[in-house]
């Protein structure tokens, strides 16, 4: 059995996982990713089980797996997420069935079937996102299972803790994923200022924010990773919620 840390981040075979699970490893951790292809990648220093999320087995095989090999999971990352991007209502029930499936009920499944073993993972780091507390339109199936994952996050740090903490970590917009095609035009290309006011959030900051937290004695309830995160979060404390939603409206329908 390892004496150092044992990691389990979801979806660590690329992206803002793979990234997290590299800063880990090369501080000494011992990482397990996962990946839903039956091909698993090849990450030097990352051990990698297939599981598909959405799979009460593999996610039960997957834990049995690790604590075969390492007899504990010390830390659980839930960070495997899909995104839906679109008219909301121009998806179907299945569609929004399956992105709850993977973003939401896949990580209340796999905190299942870890925290029913007798030595418990010490810390469950949810990595949610900026659209967990701010909902856009083009983004609603998305956003609603990340506010859900808020949600669900907090109830388990209350129920778990103090032997289990929990945190949600939110991430702004990544700017590893400002390549993506979107079905309309991005805020910071209708108004070039945002894009200086509230730059994109680049996936290695997250990952220095995981490793604090992952040695910090305590936690706080949810983390916020970017400016735009920071910014958007305050204006919504002091804004009155009528003057914020004449902003969103105004970007939103910009040309």
């Amino acid at each position: 059995m390892s004496e150092k840390k044992v990691v389990l981040i979801t979806g660590g075979n690329s992206g803002l996982g793979k990234i997290i699970a590299q800063n880990l490893i090369s501080k000494g951790y011992v990482v397990y990713g996962t990946s839903r292809n039956a091909e698993l990648p090849k990450i030097a220093g990352m051990h990698f089980l297939k599981l598909n999320i959405t799979s009460d087995t593999e996610t039960k095989d997957a834990i049995n797996e690790i604590i075969k090999k390492e007899k504990r999971i010390d830390i659980i990352i839930n960070n495997a997420g899909i995104t839906l991007t679109g008219p909301t209502l121009g998806f179907s029930a299945e569609d929004f069935k399956n992105i709850l499936d993977t973003n939401l009920i896949g990580p209340f499944r796999l905190l299942k079937a870890a925290l029913s073993l007798p030595n418990k993972p010490k810390l469950v780091i949810n990595i949610t996102s900026l659209n967990g507390f701010l909902s856009l339109p083009n983004f609603g199936l998305y956003c609603a299972s990340k506010f859900a994952m808020e949600g669900l996050g907090l109830a388990l740090r209350y129920e778990l803790g103090p032997l289990t903490k929990v945190v949600n970590v939110a991430p702004g917009a990544l700017f590893m994923e400002s390549a993506k095609k979107m079905p309309h035009k991005p805020a910071r290309e209708k108004f070039p200022l945002l894009s200086w006011l509230m730059p994109l959030t680049f996936p290695e900051d997250v990952s220095v924010v995981i490793e604090k937290l992952i040695n910090a004695s305590s936690v706080p309830p949810r983390v916020l990773v970017g400016r735009d995160a920071y910014i958007i979060n305050l204006m919504q404390k002091i804004l009155p919620s009528s003057i914020f939603d004449r902003i969103v409206f105004y970007i939103w329908r910009k040309k």
